[in-house]
């Protein structure tokens, strides 16, 4: 199992040194901009092929494997229905042209990508700090008090108009991606619950996957990010969802995280402090046969931090004693 640590923009020698030094294979990046080695934001929708490079030599000079974006170029026209998303496709698939040659073989969509301000645990989703085990500080979401709040100055976005802005991406992408040997992995919503603020949460059960693997059903290019938090959340079975998606080679990277309760109230937890399995899911992972990489996601505020990445390390480690103890177990 190949295991990683989030850069996001930090592609600095302290981030890259931390991920070998405990023991990661990988690096999973963002895309342009990357302050931190001289890659500014030049405006531009398309990335460009030397930025992406510069960023995959900062990871190999590391001997770390940069192979994945959780990222994508935008895409907030195409799935907002906004002026200009028929240029804002085909720039996105000159960057996905670009990812291929600068050695990126799978990039990242998700609601983060749509509305900066409306994504990942975004303002509609944290409600409040929740003390855990020795007054450790983590995220609790509560629908009752989200639910209320008001539109965006998009307005609404409903079921049907969303799952035809996903159809746009993925017919209008999958031609570059299948020519150019890039994967697109979509992020669950989170919290997968739906709506939020007016908009539709399209991405929030093992059911609405398969709706969005079907849109293209003969391509291997759209698959997903399997965060595994996100599934704890939804309510699913863990084992039976890494199954559904690994046995069909569409889980194209993981996030390993859990959670106690499910959507519409619960909160994130230490590794070890769920209500999962983790030791089942782990074994799961290798019997469906994917490989990696999977990440630590949504550290825990520690009140020692090392920089931020304290729950992240203690993270890669707890997830590493869990795979020897399944490749131990399968080796006897």
């Amino acid at each position: 199992m190949r295991f990683a640590i989030h850069l996001s923009y930090r592609y600095t020698p302290d981030s890259l040194k931390l991920a070998k030094q405990i023991g990661c294979t990988d690096v999973i990046g963002h895309g342009p901009p990357a302050p931190s080695i001289g890659i500014e934001d030049t405006g531009s929708e398309v990335w460009a092929v030397e930025d992406l490079v510069k960023m995959k030599r900062q990871a190999k000079d590391h001997d770390l494997r940069l192979e994945i974006f959780e990222h994508c170029p935008p895409i907030d026209k195409i799935m907002l229905n906004l002026d200009g998303r028929e240029e804002q496709l085909e720039n996105f698939c000159k960057s996905v042209e670009n990812v291929a040659e600068a050695g990126i073989h799978t990039i990242n969509a998700s609601s983060a990508c749509w509305i900066d301000e409306f994504g990942v645990w975004g303002r509609t989703a944290t409600t409040g700090e929740l003390p855990v085990r020795g007054g450790a500080k983590t995220r609790a979401f509560d629908y009752d008090i989200v639910k209320e709040m008001p539109l965006t100055e998009y307005g609404e976005l409903t079921e049907e108009q969303t799952w035809e802005n996903l159809a746009y991406l993925v017919k209008g992408a999958v031609p570059s991606l299948e020519s150019s040997g890039v994967r697109l992995a979509f992020h669950p919503c989170d919290a997968p619950i739906s709506p939020s603020q007016g908009f539709a949460r399209p991405l929030r059960s093992t059911e609405t996957y398969d709706r969005l693997i079907n849109i293209v059903p003969t391509t291997d290019t759209i698959g997903l990010n399997f965060c595994q938090g996100c599934f704890a959340e939804m309510g699913e079975d863990i084992p039976t969802a890494i199954r559904h998606f690994g046995e069909r080679g569409k889980i194209f990277f993981g996030h390993f995280r859990d959670v106690r309760g499910a959507v519409p109230k619960f909160h994130e937890v230490m590794h070890d402090d769920g209500k999962t399995d983790m030791f089942e899911a782990m074994q799961t992972y290798y019997d469906v046969g994917f490989e990696g990489p999977m990440r630590p996601d949504h550290g825990i505020g520690l009140e020692v931090e090392a920089g931020g990445r304290a729950a992240k390390v203690f993270a890669i480690g707890y997830m590493k004693g869990l795979a020897e103890s399944v490749e131990k177990t399968l080796s006897k």
